[in-house]
């Protein structure tokens, strides 16, 4: 029998003797890996869900899925909490507060009635004429807020009984019938905030008084000094 009808007749053979595929248990394992792909899929997605929960929460800690099962109890930043922080005062001012923001506040300070105007240099010294019609006075405002106020409790407060909040005041005034007429009212708060308010009864520190009374006041020098607006 020639080559080839003996390779004919053995295909044919082997191809007589194969048996035909179990197609039922084909079938069933095919579900099967169908169901296994899409309970893989349905976890894949609810795990990519809780990322980005997590991830829109930002730093925000979600209570039960710590490590180790604690509860977490931080609290979220949010308007709330930036309105607390925010309520908190805090000081408008460190170092001296320059003179023109001083002076600003002395003239919103005085009485009314009462002219005023800058006298040469007053605005980088802290100086201000007042008028009242009867001559010009000088006044003179120093505010800053001191980190350390050991020197000038013993030097300006010494002896002095502070208020019940803390508050030092300290006021001198020129005795009646004195050439230089000057008053002077220094201020010294808990938290470092010291204030000196100068008067004199003339347009300038050394002149002789061109005036019999002063245009304010102890009582009033005090309290412009010990004003809230300074803080």
């Amino acid at each position: 029998m020639p080559i080839e009808e003996d390779f004919t007749e053995a295909l044919r053979t082997t191809l007589l003797n194969l048996e035909p595929p179990n197609t039922p248990s084909l079938v069933q394992a095919g579900v099967r890996n169908g169901r296994r792909r899409r309970r893989r899929a349905t976890a894949v997605g609810v795990s990519g869900a809780a990322v980005i929960a997590l991830v829109g929460l930002g730093a925000a800690v979600v209570p039960g899925l710590l490590p180790d099962g604690r509860a977490a109890d931080h609290t979220l930043a949010g308007p709330a909490a930036s309105a607390t922080a925010s309520a908190t005062p805090k000081p408008t001012f460190t170092g001296t507060l320059p003179a023109d923001r001083a002076l600003a506040t002395l003239t919103a300070l005085l009485p009314t009635g009462l002219t005023h105007s800058s006298p040469p240099g007053g605005r980088q010294a802290g100086q201000l004429w007042v008028d009242d019609g009867h001559g010009k006075s000088l006044l003179e405002v120093h505010v800053s807020r001191q980190t350390s106020t050991t020197a000038i409790r013993n030097r300006v407060f010494a002896g002095t009984t502070p208020l019940d909040d803390g508050t030092l005041i300290e006021s001198r005034q020129a005795p009646p019938g004195t050439v230089l007429g000057h008053e002077t009212v220094n201020v010294l708060h808990p938290d470092g905030l010291y204030i000196t308010l100068m008067q004199w009864q003339a347009p300038s520190q050394n002149a002789p008084s061109t005036r019999t009374t002063p245009i304010l006041t102890l009582a009033q020098l005090r309290a412009i000094a010990t004003s809230s607006q300074w803080q």
